[in-house]
């Protein structure tokens, strides 16, 4: 059914058919039940103290104000990562600010945090969290507010921690994310000695477990400093990765586009991430991979990497939203020749 709609989305600006896909099914989604988060125990999954019913969910970005969480979870989807959302509200920059590399599967977005803020968020979350029909795992990924200068430490710590508190009581995990490229200023945070200035008074003030979202573009010796970081401040997950600010084999219309890069475009890097990570780190982090994901072949090679949790988004736009589905009843047909012994 996706196939005989896409052309017409794709006839629109990429982002005026995203909000006209998230606002329809947000009116539909107490009657989407393609998937029941019960129906695949074989699944299902313990990681950071969490259970997934199976180990695929939403990336950050495809639902920044928690607007269709139960048609997520209808479509199949192990869990939901709502954001990036910011302390306060903002509008993002400037239009256009999302657009379809068709050729080559991918998204380029310098969208800018746009979102109603922790408050506006934290309000709708609450109503959500009371609705029994609810029950799939919900991350809540935060970033930094754009009015909030990133070389004031002080303000920037702030700034975090008050969006913090707004949210924590209804997330299972908190994602920082300190690595968009669409937020002057914001990456220099992932540098090893700002991200301990950051990190350590989040997890102070949170029970919550804390998953760190990080850039393709880190150079590998920042990496091993960011994995020592993470493991000696007991962060319990990174999510490798977020957009890439990489051009090579882009068209030549995007050379000149500010902004991150999702889907085909950045399978490679997220891949090789995703190897590094899973090779280094302890078992008491978690590895949750994201960029380039859009087969069962591209999850069981993420899993064989060392990932505990997938994320998709791009992929929904070029496949389509019963990919997951498609993708867990795969994955279950084979754990249960598996067991089976067959």
């Amino acid at each position: 059914m996706y196939q005989l709609i896409k052309p017409l989305l794709f006839s629109l600006d990429a982002e005026v058919a995203h909000d006209l896909t998230l606002n329809i099914l947000s009116k539909i989604q107490s009657f989407i039940k393609r998937s029941s988060v019960n129906d695949k125990p074989e699944l299902g999954c313990e990681i950071a103290g969490i259970n997934f019913p199976n180990r695929i969910g939403l990336a950050a970005g495809m639902d920044k104000a928690c607007l269709a969480p139960l048609a997520w979870q209808g479509l199949g989807f192990g869990f939901i990562e709502i954001g990036t959302v910011t302390n306060i509200a903002q509008t993002g920059n400037n239009k256009p600010r999302l657009f379809r590399i068709k050729e080559k599967n991918s998204l380029l977005n310098c969208l800018g945090f746009n979102n109603p803020g922790a408050a506006q968020l934290a309000e709708k979350l609450k109503i959500l969290k009371e609705n029994d029909k609810f029950r799939i795992p919900i991350g809540i990924n935060i970033g930094k507010s754009r009015i909030v200068d990133a070389r004031n430490s002080e303000e920037v710590i702030k700034d975090y921690l008050s969006a913090l508190e707004l949210l924590e009581n209804y997330a299972d995990y908190i994602t920082i994310n300190v690595s968009s490229p669409n937020t002057p200023g914001l990456r220099e945070w992932e540098s090893p000695k700002q991200l301990k200035t950051l990190l350590e008074p989040i997890v102070k003030k949170t029970t919550k477990p804390v998953f760190l979202k990080i850039s393709p573009d880190m150079e590998e010796e920042n990496l091993y400093q960011v994995l020592e970081i993470s493991e000696n401040l007991k962060i319990k997950g990174l999510i490798a990765t977020n957009t890439t600010i990489e051009r090579r084999n882009t068209p030549l219309w995007a050379n000149s586009q500010m902004g991150g890069i999702s889907g085909e475009l950045l399978k490679a890097r997220s891949l090789h991430l995703t190897k590094l990570i899973g090779k280094n780190k302890s078992k008491n982090l978690a590895l949750i991979s994201v960029g380039g994901i859009s087969s069962l072949e591209d999850v069981k090679i993420r899993l064989d990497f060392g990932a505990d949790l997938i994320q998709i988004y791009t992929a929904l736009v070029y496949e389509g939203p019963f990919l997951i589905s498609e993708i867990n009843d795969k994955l279950s047909d084979e754990i249960k020749i598996v067991k089976s012994g067959l």
